[in-house]
């Protein structure tokens, strides 16, 4: 659905926990979704029942899946300012680059999450695994 030279619609975020900056989120959609009509995306406003329900509603697409890349690195001048970080960039930031699929496999979403290192944990589960216990998450040292 996106092929090389295609037009793309960009979606920012900020995105705050108690006022504390914790992320900034960036989304690209082919504009072939805005002629199916999925006009709400080139609206500088939130999709309140979030983009995917939307797309689902508007445009029938269903994100059958995802694929995750990960990386460390350095945050730029933008990111040192909006999380307040110390200039010297002793605090790194995470970039997670999302790929959503639909059923057939097409790509139809590319999404870029920047978060601080200082601030964030991930955690995943893969398969059947029960809740996590409280003591799970307890420091080591």
């Amino acid at each position: 659905m996106v092929d090389k030279g295609s037009q793309l619609i960009s979606r920012h975020q900020q995105r705050f926990i108690d006022g504390t900056p914790w992320s900034l989120q960036t989304s690209f959609y082919p504009m072939s979704l805005v002629e199916s009509g999925a006009t709400r995306l080139l609206q500088a406003t939130n999709i309140s029942e979030g983009a995917l329900t939307y797309l689902a509603e508007k445009c029938h697409i269903q994100q059958a899946g995802y694929r995750d890349s990960v990386a460390v690195r350095v945050p730029d001048e933008t990111e040192t300012a909006f999380f307040k970080l110390p200039a010297d960039g002793r605090v790194s930031v995470f970039e997670i680059h999302r790929v959503g699929f639909d059923k057939n496999g097409t790509r139809f979403r590319l999404t870029i999450t920047v978060y601080p290192t200082d601030r964030n944990r991930f955690e995943v589960h893969v398969g059947d695994v029960p809740p996590p216990e409280s003591d799970d998450y307890k420091d080591t040292e």
